[in-house]
């Protein structure tokens, strides 16, 4: 099957009808995109329902949770959200139906997109992430140690033994601290599902329907001079994007000092532990954003258990980078608009700590050049 088959299905349709009706239609990539999308902006509809019948709590009713809620209220951000999902399930199903031209595609995604991603993002939106991310950083490391010494004999001796020596060590010393850390916060999530679970929502949707908005217009090569350029310097583009970690990485690591950025002095050992974890989540980043543009980001290296050898799916590199890209985005003017009446200095800190401004962008470009070069240089 071609590319074009695959993009635009058997019938030419976006959404991979067959526009036969003596056959179900089967779903192309784009179909199953689709699929995905209709579905979430159904469940944010029916949350929307819930609310307004006052069956839950409602989400936007909490000050700083959307932009938009703060900006015109709760009861409309809760309105606003409700019927952009209802149009989100209604374009949806007309176009897995094939009723609807891309055009319409590309903005009802971008209604998706500018509403329930950008409308209800927040300062919360990139701490929830943050937050998931981090606890995931003693385990990565440990797997990564223990990798290192299975398949890597130079290195088992020089880096691997001597950094599990030293974690060992670290959790012998400040085991209570990081258990004590990870308790406190795993807590703090655990009382917070539901807005995490809405966060999380809000950010897939997004994600999807900007997806289907960003396929759509490239069905009729409408990106295609865009895409270009993005492959010609897609490999800068990526390094920018693995700057905007840095700042926040480098921050969280002075805890572990006197002299502590982006917190009171006062640290106990949890906290600065829980520094550490954070730092440690935005290395993470940092090393994988790189990977978009190097050799271990197209085939799975040797310390990968089960999968060494054997090519990166592209989805498992652009459907996560996606994601985080839209959670960055999302992020930007309400970490700037926090800020705002408190003086240029806490602005300025704001805007190098978290640079979502650009590192949004720049992650969105890096991942749409990662998808162009694998998808050429398979074709």
């Amino acid at each position: 099957m071609s590319r074009t088959e695959l993009t635009t299905g058997a019938a030419g349709s976006p959404d991979g009808a067959t526009g036969n009706g003596d056959r179900p239609a089967v779903p192309s990539r784009s179909g199953r995109t689709l699929a995905g999308a209709t579905a979430l902006s159904g469940v944010a509809a029916l949350l929307g329902g819930a609310w307004l019948a006052e069956l839950v709590p409602g989400y936007y009713t909490h000050p700083g949770y959307a932009l938009i809620a703060d900006l015109a209220g709760a009861g409309f951000a809760t309105v606003l959200h409700t019927v952009v999902a209802l149009i989100g399930v209604a374009s949806g199903i007309a176009g897995l139906a094939g009723a609807l031209n891309r055009p319409a595609l590309v903005a009802a995604g971008a209604l998706q997109v500018a509403v329930l991603g950008l409308g209800m993002g927040s300062m919360g939106t990139l701490s929830v992430v943050g937050y998931l991310v981090a606890f995931s950083v003693p385990v990565v490391v440990v797997v990564l140690l223990v990798q290192v010494v299975r398949k890597y004999p130079r290195g088992r001796w020089t880096v691997g033994i001597p950094a599990l020596a030293l974690v060992t060590a670290a959790v012998v010393v400040a085991g209570p601290a990081i258990t004590g850390a990870l308790a406190a916060s795993g807590r703090a999530v655990a009382g917070m599902a539901g807005t995490v679970g809405v966060v999380l929502l809000l950010l897939a949707i997004a994600t999807a329907w900007g997806a289907v908005a960003v396929r759509a217009f490239a069905a009729d090569g409408g990106t295609r001079r865009a895409t270009a350029w993005v492959l010609r310097h897609r490999k800068a583009i990526t390094v920018v994007a693995a700057t905007g970690p840095l700042p926040y990485a480098l921050m969280r690591l002075t805890w572990l000092t006197p002299w502590p950025v982006l917190s009171v002095e006062d640290l106990d050992m949890s906290s600065r532990v829980w520094g550490l974890l954070l730092s440690g989540g935005a290395w993470i980043g940092f090393v994988l954003t790189l990977g978009l543009i190097l050799p271990w980001g197209e085939v799975f290296p040797r310390w990968v258990p089960g999968l060494a050898g054997k090519p990166v799916p592209i989805a498992a590199a652009a459907v996560p980078g996606g994601f985080v890209a839209a959670t960055l985005t999302c992020a930007a003017l309400p970490m700037l608009l926090a800020f705002r009446g408190r003086g240029a200095d806490e602005l300025l800190l704001s805007a190098v700590a978290f640079p979502c401004w650009y590192w949004g962008p720049a992650l969105a470009l890096a991942v749409w050049g990662y998808v162009a070069h694998r998808r050429g240089a398979t074709a």
